[in-house]
């Protein structure tokens, strides 16, 4: 049961730091956004872009945007990572925990 248990605190810290990143990206995404950051021709802000905009897409399709041109979808992304993380990550690991991990 030991390996088993290891093996999930390892999927679990995994799936940890890859949400810990992506929240990272959304709030360098937003900050460069107030800002009017838009440099087309850089590639590390066209992957950020792409990366964040794959996570609002379907977001996007279930929350339109609001009057004014508000934009509510980076703070329901960063909402359902929360979640995801503090729910089936943590319970992840703990569950990897009690096995012994």
């Amino acid at each position: 049961m030991y390996v088993i248990g290891n093996l999930l605190v390892a999927v679990g810290q995994l799936l940890r730091w890859g949400i810990d990143g992506l929240q990272l990206l959304i709030f360098i995404q937003v900050v460069l956004s107030w800002l009017n950051v838009s440099l087309p021709l850089n590639t590390a802000t066209r992957m950020l872009y792409a990366i964040t905009e794959a996570v609002y897409r379907p977001i996007r399709k279930l929350i339109p945007t609001m009057l004014g041109g508000l934009d509510f979808t980076p703070l329901v992304a960063l909402a359902a990572l929360f979640l995801v993380d503090r729910w089936l990550v943590a319970s992840l690991i703990r569950l990897g925990y009690q096995l012994g991990g």
